[in-house]
C-alpha cells in the first residue's frame, strides 16, 4: 500500500490528476451518492485534482478518507484498502493494478471487448507525455 499511496502523489503532483480503481463492498463509501448498479458489478473509477478533491487522509492501514466532487455535490468517501484495486493516469501513461488482492483470473473478454471496445477498458497507448517546444 504504501507503494501506491507514493505513486498516488508522485502522478498528482507531476501530472495534475490521477485516477483511483475502486470494487465495490460494504466497507467502502461513497458518500449519499454510494455505488450504482452497473458500478457494484464493474467497479468505480475516481478522478482526483485539485478541483474534485478535499481533505485527503490515507490512515495507517492504507484506508483513504476525503471529500470528492460528484458534479456540483461534494460527498464524504472512504475507500477500505482491499478494495482500492490500482491507480493510473493517462497523461503519465502509467497504470498500476494491485496483485495482492485476489488470485481468481478475471473473466474473458466477450467478443466485441476483444478490440477494446469495453467501456472497463483504458488503452494507455493512446496517451503519450506531450513534449513541449520551449526549450
Amino acid at each position: 500500500m504504501e507503494y501506491l499511496q507514493r505513486l498516488f502523489y508522485n502522478l498528482w503532483n507531476d501530472f495534475g490528476s490521477v485516477y483511483l480503481l475502486v470494487k465495490h463492498s460494504d466497507r467502502t463509501r461513497i458518500g449519499r451518492r454510494g455505488f450504482t448498479d452497473e458500478e457494484k458489478a464493474q467497479g468505480l473509477v475516481l478522478v482526483f485534482n485539485s478541483k474534485t478533491s478535499e481533505r485527503l487522509e490515507w490512515d495507517d492501514d492504507g484506508n483513504l478518507s476525503c471529500v470528492l466532487a460528484f458534479g456540483v455535490r461534494r460527498e464524504d468517501v472512504f475507500i477500505h484498502q482491499d478494495d482500492l484495486m490500482g491507480v493510473f493516469s493517462p497523461e503519465a501513461a502509467v497504470q498500476y493494478l494491485r496483485s495482492d488482492i485476489s488470485k481468481e483470473q478475471p473473466p474473458a473478454p466477450a467478443p466485441d471487448e476483444e478490440k477494446g471496445n469495453s467501456p472497463q477498458v483504458v488503452s494507455l497507448s493512446e496517451f503519450k507525455k506531450q513534449k513541449s517546444d520551449n526549450r
